[in-house]
């Protein structure tokens, strides 16, 4: 018979058997109980949840405890201070815990914690959903002797000690890619936002500035209109200025931020050369505010600032530009800087005409009717434009920039020589549409230009005046002549002191050429394919710039020309009847001594104009057609 304690054990052990199967069946295994098995190599500690569960975050260090919400707001931080945490921040620890990807284990016995970085006071960080319920928690250690190579890294990257401390991974110490230990530095400061503004600049609706240089407004009716100063005048803007500053705004950060209630300040409506910028979103009437204090010295290369919906915070801006920091002297904060710089904003489709009234020259009226070709009317003759000319000087209306304005209320226009400009311009649109601008010289040698019929007086560079094209001669066509390969009966090209080489043409035969030099016959030597590309370039060839006819440089040079054609043609009327042969001769010459000028000049014929080449085109016509 079994005895009383025999049978009071075994229906101990039968508890415990039944208690262990139902632990088992409420967790699904015994890892809480016996410990779970190490993360196998490769695969990531944590993969059971998303970045959008993560609601909560705890970082502790060195006896300094921080927790962070996600609320309406973003990221706020409720102790040590109440404050925005840094985004950025946030973002990087939620990707690091998920990206904690297992390269080799230990058990916690095995490693020395001390010397791993893993004491009790080291840095903890715990992730936690919205009802605080736990997704993550481990303790961050120093970087291991050890490198990993990630798929998309071509370097190896270093690797951390990770002890995690949530129930399944108490038993094991891993080595783990990546490190976001410099975000815990200094007693966790770094993980407070210091940006004064944190914004989202499609919903940006308002802009108002006020700086030494004065005060303004910018505005835009909806997200996608563009934006425009608003006051102190009605301006359009500069997009290229506006995007600076809406970077440098969101860029912008502090050297250092304290609480505000650690420092006595002074009231900031009291203070002069004072600033201050706010910013409002659409949809919203509240003002975020930056209120910047003055510099204490001349010298001081920060200013102390609040922003209104952080009142507990202190910030220490950059004043002056610093490495790899956005400045306060980075940003475009005057009128000035922020308005279209550009002469004009011409609708180039909806053009028709360009009045170009010199002072002392004659007046020429460059017009189309699409879809006809511009035509350039001088003293009552019209001619083809050079088209080329008139892109070249819509371009510069177009995107040139003025380097400075002078005045927005201008009523005498004598102290820039606008009252007797030198030239004017009027761009002609549909319907009697158009605009005028008037350039003035001062007493000083400054250009300057205003529109008609506005206060606005601009200050503008020479190179702008002289790139206008105001001489009847630079309105000249482009192409230089007219070739017809049906017509064409030789071309004659004579290099430097060489004897020229005569190349005879018919159109009618397969390879077309015959190639005589010195009444020798050159045919056999002759490289069909590059004659007929020469012809080709001949056909379109097209100067770059017309020159005047007192050109003393053009003249030396061509007296002593590098290369020369000479062109004849069958001559025919009307009916295709022969009437003669007509002969053109064009010659040209480096406009420097020097090996591979930048431009050549040419002449055609006794034409009174020479005219420049450009030298890529003298390159192709200088290409031997004689086989070596």
């Amino acid at each position: 018979m079994r005895s009383f304690g025999f049978t009071l054990i075994l229906l101990l052990l039968a508890v415990l058997v039944c208690g262990l199967a139902g632990w088992q069946w409420t967790q699904g295994n015994f890892d809480s109980l016996l410990g779970a098995p190490p993360v196998p190599l490769g695969e990531r500690i944590y993969s059971g949840f998303s970045p959008s569960e993560v609601k909560h975050l705890q970082i502790s260090q060195n006896g300094v405890a921080a927790t962070f919400d996600l609320t309406e707001k973003g990221w706020q931080s409720t102790m040590p201070w109440k404050d925005r945490m840094d985004p950025r921040a946030a973002v990087s620890i939620i990707q690091f815990t998920l990206g904690l990807r297992v390269e080799d284990f230990a058990e916690r016995e095995e490693i020395d914690a001390q010397k791993a970085g893993l004491r009790e006071s080291g840095t903890e960080v715990r992730l936690e959903k919205g009802n605080h319920q736990l997704l993550a928690r481990y303790k961050l250690g120093r970087q291991t002797p050890w490198l990993a190579t990630l798929k998309d890294m071509e370097k190896p990257v270093p690797t951390v000690f990770i002890q995690p401390r949530d129930a399944n991974h108490k038993r094991y110490i891993y080595a783990c890619p990546g490190d976001i230990a410099p975000l815990f530095k200094d007693g966790l400061k770094f993980l407070r936002d210091h940006r004064p503004f944190y914004f989202n600049p499609v919903a940006l609706q308002k802009i108002r500035i006020r700086a030494e240089q004065g005060e303004l407004t910018l505005g835009r009716e909806t997200p996608k209109s563009p934006w425009r100063v608003v006051k102190p005048l009605d301006l359009a803007t500069d997009p290229k200025a506006i995007k600076a500053l809406l970077e440098g705004l969101y860029e912008l950060q502090a050297v250092k931020i304290s609480d505000r209630a650690a420092v006595t300040l002074p009231a900031i409506g009291t203070l002069p050369k004072s600033g201050q910028i706010s910013l409002v979103s659409f949809g919203s009437e509240i003002e975020t505010v930056l209120d910047i204090f003055p510099p204490e010295t001349p010298e001081s290369r920060v200013v102390r600032a609040t922003v209104s919906d952080r009142p507990d915070t202190l910030f220490d801006l950059p004043l002056k530009p610093e490495p790899d920091l956005v400045s306060l002297a980075d940003l475009p904060l005057a009128v000035n800087d922020l308005r279209e710089p550009t002469l004009t904003n011409l609708n180039i489709q909806s053009l028709r005409g360009v009045l170009i009234q010199p002072a002392t020259g004659t007046e020429i009226l460059i017009s189309r009717t699409p879809p006809q070709p511009w035509m350039a009317t001088i003293d009552g003759q019209a001619q083809e434009a050079n088209e080329e000319r008139l892109f070249a000087l819509l371009k510069a209306a177009t995107e040139a920039r003025a380097l400075g304005f002078e005045t927005d209320a201008a009523t005498d226009f004598t102290p820039w020589g606008l009252n007797r400009p030198f030239l004017k311009l009027r761009f002609l649109g549909q319907d009697n549409q158009g605009l005028e601008l008037a350039f003035g010289i001062d007493g000083k040698g400054g250009y300057f230009v205003n529109r008609l019929g506005t206060p606005t007086v601009m200050r503008v560079d020479q190179s702008l005046v002289a790139s206008i094209p105001v001489r009847p001669y630079e309105w000249r066509r482009a192409l230089l002549w007219s070739i017809d390969p049906i017509h064409l009966m030789s071309v004659e090209r004579k290099t430097g002191v060489e004897a020229p080489l005569e190349l005879r043409y018919d159109d009618q035969k397969a390879d077309g050429w015959t190639a005589i030099r010195d009444g020798k016959d050159l045919t056999s030597t002759l490289a069909p394919a590059r004659a007929n590309y020469m012809l080709g370039i001949l056909e379109g060839l097209k100067v770059t710039r017309w020159l005047s006819s007192e050109d003393a440089s053009a003249a030396t040079a061509l007296a002593n020309p590098s290369l020369s054609f000479k062109i004849i043609e069958k001559g025919t009327d009307d009916t295709d009847t022969f009437t003669g042969l007509i002969t053109r001769e064009v010659v040209l010459a480096p406009s420097t001594t020097g090996s591979n000028p930048a431009f050549y000049y040419g002449r055609l014929d006794s034409d009174a104009n020479p005219f420049l080449l450009d030298r890529e085109t003298y390159a192709k016509l200088a290409t031997d057609v004689i086989e070596k």
